[in-house]
């Protein structure tokens, strides 16, 4: 008789281990499914090239271009944040092609938001190539500030512009103005 009880014991454990394994289960898929998507991707697509930034919330990015007039491009790095700006940090300095060297600077955008979208802006101040060389930050503010409000900017996010096509960007941001908190007070209403 002993014995038939600690069986029926053993069963009503395992029966209930069994139950709390399955809620279990069900918590963990149900959080899983509601949860913040990651990774957060941006892309700009021209006529010419095509680019997708995958940026993860562990700090790392993947930056794959293609395009009909250069060599693809698939390079991954580490990214901080720091006040608006997003940082890329290439894992390699440079990279080969066609007998050439090319050198990966650590590539620099303004985080903003036009429209509801989340833009990725380049803050290059220098451009050898093109012979441009702009002075200060205030001088870069003031021409992105520029570039914000013309009929024409609409038209280069997604193309000139990244922006932002899936994930959560509060995940790693959450800026809430359209060009930063101190040139917000500047663009004209």
């Amino acid at each position: 008789m002993r014995i038939a009880n600690e069986k029926i014991v053993f069963l009503q454990k395992n029966q209930n281990m069994k139950k709390s394994l399955i809620l279990l289960a069900v918590a963990v898929f149900a959080f899983a499914s509601c949860g913040k998507k990651n990774p957060i991707v941006f892309s700009k697509k021209s006529e010419t090239s095509d680019i997708q930034l995958t940026l993860d919330t562990n700090g790392t990015f993947d930056y794959v271009a293609h395009s009909t007039q250069g060599a693809a491009f698939n390079e991954k790095g580490t990214y901080t944040i720091e006040d608006s700006l997003l940082i890329l940090r290439f894992q390699f300095q440079s990279y080969d092609h066609n007998c050439y060297e090319i050198p990966l600077r650590n590539d620099t955008s303004l985080i903003m938001n036009y429209k509801g979208k989340t833009v990725l802006y380049p803050t290059v101040k220098e451009i050898p190539e093109f012979d441009i060389s702009i002075g200060s930050n205030d001088s870069l503010m003031q021409i992105i500030l520029g570039e914000y409000q013309s009929k024409d900017f609409e038209k280069y996010v997604g193309s000139r512009y990244f922006e932002k096509t899936a994930g959560d960007m509060s995940l790693i941001f959450n800026g809430k103005w359209n060009v930063s908190p101190f040139y917000d007070s500047k663009l004209q209403k």
